[in-house]
């Protein structure tokens, strides 16, 4: 996923995209009428689905399309959305047009859509994509609806998958952490911790991100705290040779630098490392950081019943596998997850996680956060 559509200002992060399923067998004539021409199947039915769901399932035909407006790189870009869009409609028996087009960056579309359903425009998009400091931002405006998922979605039935009311619901689990060149740094060289990055031997190797990525979550009392924070800064700054974007991992993988730290999440290195990059991730043991990434359904979407259809698919196991896939990230909430099994490593060894969700910017006061990330920023942007 692009940086730059996760942070502010380029944090975290586009194309036009309209897929059509139609699914036809060709059955053979019968042996006792050889001159018949070959008859069309049926189409294969989908899946039985119990009546609130179907009630949905059939305002969703009549809709028609399903209009996502996101960062380019999410959920494995143009050819992930397609194979996505392809099973939701196999999977409740659709044709609906599902139009993925480019978006700008989650804060800036969260304010766009705070904006749209205050002057009462239609959504930019039928399904906000997200972390827990955007979905505030349509939280606070009055732009969510809440949704009972238990009592129809099959696939949200999960209670830690919802937060809210209902307003938001997980479908990826990041962590924030470092990523580094895994043929430059090997064996005892490869820095296993926060700390490990102030020694000497990585001064003018390190990378950092213009948005201070993950230094804003250990902000707060609850993990390392503000001063605390500062103070590391203060260090780490001289350490740093540049600024760039988490998802700049030929940088890393060249060897312009050594370490990019702290990283957005373990997505970007991953794919990296799959197609063969020498870029590895790990989470260091003392700031393992987790942050839920949501979707959403704004009040004032052209298409609802598709969009909740949508958020419904995205839980169940062949979405999250096609996600895994393609961004090497799932939620871990979910059975047969495969980024649980890493999370339940790191918390044997000892990880506590902090969890930037929703609930951890209500504990921690969104106001006290948004000044020490833009502190965070200039001290890093200062070196």
């Amino acid at each position: 996923m692009d940086s730059s559509d996760i942070r502010g200002n380029g944090r975290r992060s586009g194309f036009a995209l309209a897929v059509g399923v139609v699914l036809a067998l060709a059955a053979c004539a019968p042996a006792a009428s050889p001159a018949a021409a070959p008859a069309p199947a049926p189409a294969p039915a989908a899946a039985p689905v119990a009546a609130p769901l179907q009630t949905l399932v059939e305002a969703a035909r009549r809709e028609g399309s399903l209009s996502l407006v996101w960062g380019q790189g999410s959920m494995g870009g143009s050819e992930g959305m397609a194979r996505l869009a392809q099973g939701f409609n196999r999977q409740y028996g659709l044709n609906v047009d599902v139009q993925f087009t480019p978006g700008p960056s989650m804060p800036n579309m969260a304010a766009r859509l705070a904006e749209e359903y205050r002057a009462g425009r239609q959504a930019a998009t039928d399904v906000m994509l997200g972390y827990a400091q955007h979905m505030l931002i349509l939280i606070d405006a009055g732009a969510l609806e809440p949704e009972a998922w238990a009592s129809w979605a099959p696939n949200v039935q999960n209670p830690h998958s919802v937060e809210a009311d209902g307003r938001v619901v997980t479908h990826q689990t990041s962590m924030a952490g470092i990523t580094y060149n895994s043929s430059r740094l090997t064996g005892s060289a490869i820095p296993k911790t926060m700390a490990d990055l102030l020694k000497p031997q990585y001064k003018g190797r390190i990378a950092s991100t213009p948005y201070a990525a993950g230094f804003d979550w250990l902000a707060v009392p609850e993990a390392w705290g503000e001063q605390r924070v500062l103070d590391y800064l203060a260090v780490f700054k001289d350490q740093v040779a540049g600024l760039i974007r988490c998802n700049e991992m030929e940088r890393i993988a060249t060897g312009e630098f050594d370490v990019l730290a702290m990283q957005c999440s373990q997505s970007s290195p991953l794919q990296a490392k799959l197609k063969g990059a020498p870029v590895d991730f790990l989470v260091p043991s003392d700031a393992p950081v987790q942050a839920p990434l949501y979707v959403a359904v704004p009040k004032h979407a052209a298409h609802p019943n598709a969009a909740k259809l949508w958020v419904n698919y995205l839980l169940s196991r062949e979405a999250q596998d096609l996600i895994y896939e393609q961004d090497q990230t799932d939620s871990h909430w979910l059975p047969g997850s495969k980024t649980a099994g890493t999370i339940e490593q790191l918390e044997a060894a000892g990880a506590r996680f902090v969890r930037a969700d929703i609930e951890y910017y209500h504990r921690n006061d969104e106001q006290t956060i948004a000044r020490t990330w833009a502190e965070l920023q200039r001290v890093l942007g200062g070196q």
